[in-house]
């Protein structure tokens, strides 16, 4: 599986050794999920909160009822997403994936990404050092969408 994850970052940063990350402003340009962002927002409220300066991913606040928000993060690299559930002091829950929920509000929203192909990562994949070892290798969460050592849920 790795080799898989080394062709898709390849394809994007061209080089692991030394990543162009070129491609950022092309793709917020495309937006690409534009039509998954509509989907979610005619059930859900959602906010934009990609950085173009940092993210490596498209961000999104959505606001599934009062009290309940979540952090979803679209990859620019691929279409792979993580979801997680926003705690007090903007910690967040581990990635929700289908196997570990069973709220309705949340298997909504994995159901409209599902739909437009876009795959959910749980923590453990997150965590898949890529390549595997040197000072080259980073987490898939560091490559796929925010280049910070330490993720939001840790």
């Amino acid at each position: 599986m790795k080799s898989t994850w080394i062709a898709l970052l390849e394809a994007k940063y061209k080089n692991l050794k030394a990543p162009n990350y070129s491609f950022v402003l092309d793709e917020i340009g495309k937006n690409p999920y534009a039509k998954v962002v509509e989907d979610i927002r005619r059930g859900f409220s959602i906010n934009e909160d990609t950085d173009e300066n940092t993210d490596i991913s498209f961000g999104y606040v959505l606001f599934l009822a009062p009290g309940r928000d979540f952090l979803l993060r679209i990859s620019m690299i691929a279409p792979y997403a993580f979801l997680a559930k926003i705690k007090e002091r903007g910690s967040t829950s581990q990635p929700i994936v289908r196997e570990n929920t069973q709220d309705a509000m949340e298997l909504d929203v994995l159901k409209i990404l599902e739909s437009h192909g876009i795959s959910m990562f749980d923590e453990k994949s997150l965590k898949i050092g890529v390549p595997d070892s040197g000072k080259d290798s980073k987490s898939l969460y560091q490559w796929m969408f925010v280049d910070e050592e330490i993720p939001p849920w840790s």
